[in-house]
């Protein structure tokens, strides 16, 4: 793994959970029982999951590195198709109540300890695989998951206080690089639709992405633009994309408040919407 890459995805971790901590450390108690975007999460819940997810993190790398991927006392692999969602959430809250006043100090000692640790990773250390519950994956491939669960969760909290939050900038190139792999985690199959379906994603900036994804009822598939013709198009800026696949923008929201465009079949662009909603419903990791 070129060092050079592996040092800008650690700083870029690094940036994301410092601004989320500054900005969560100028929030009174009463906004941290707000709703956030999470459905079901008020903010608390949210920091709770984030904060947990620092110090797990920080223990499966250590362990990746010393030789060991498999799953630690209490885990254990997920199923195929499993979701972890009412777990996850379910921990969270609890993890909020039990913690209360405390978690902003547990944030910040778990992203501070996750910092270390990163910083101690070896250039041939990054590609040695790591547990995570969907199965084990490279080090680089879960640090980047992390930044991830920064970026999209950091998001839920800010539009809970603020309409107009947008995705981080500097986490939108590992975003988009990400893409195929949550898509492989929330494609619903067996929808409505007629086979198959060419949705197209035409993005120009600030990171670019031209691709179709072409879905077969139980199947898809992620091509380079203009394969085909598409009967659906999807335009707008990088962040709003993200929060499409992402499951957090509808598409007849993107377009009722100008973040995204789209052109052709209104039937096809109803059903990518209805997928963001069940999207919507799952949590990242």
């Amino acid at each position: 793994m070129v060092s050079s890459q592996t040092d800008l995805l650690i700083q870029t971790v690094n940036n994301e959970a410092n601004r989320l901590g500054d900005f969560l450390t100028g929030l009174d108690q009463q906004m941290w029982s707000r709703d956030s975007a999470c459905e079901g999460w008020v903010i608390g819940d949210v920091v709770a999951h984030l904060a947990g997810g620092a110090a797990t993190w920080a223990n499966s790398i250590t362990r990746a590195v010393a030789g060991d991927s498999g799953p630690p006392e209490g885990q254990d692999f997920m199923a195929p198709g499993q979701r972890g969602s009412e777990t996850i959430g379910q921990a969270a809250r609890d993890s909020h109540q039990q913690v209360g006043m405390g978690l902003m100090e547990n944030f910040r000692t778990g992203y501070a300890g996750l910092a270390q640790v990163l910083a101690g990773l070896k250039a041939d250390d990054w590609d040695k695989p790591c547990f995570h519950r969907r199965g084990p994956m490279p080090i680089v491939d879960f640090v980047s998951l992390r930044l991830q669960e920064l970026a999209i969760h950091g998001w839920d909290i800010r539009s809970g206080l603020d309409q107009n939050a947008t995705v981080s900038e500097e986490a939108l190139p590992v975003l988009a690089g990400r893409v195929p792999r949550w898509l492989g985690f929330a494609f619903v199959s067996g929808l409505d639709l007629p086979t198959p379906v060419r949705y197209r994603f035409d993005i120009a900036s600030p990171v670019a992405v031209q691709e179709d994804v072409v879905v077969n009822r139980d199947t898809f598939s992620i091509q380079p633009s203009g394969r085909g013709i598409a009967d659906v198009t999807f335009r707008g800026n990088t962040g709003n994309y993200i929060l499409l696949i992402y499951g957090r923008l509808a598409p007849s929201h993107g377009v009722a408040t100008g973040r995204l465009t789209i052109e052709g079949s209104q039937k096809e662009a109803r059903s990518e919407e209805h997928t963001s909603e069940l999207q919507s419903r799952a949590y990242l990791v």
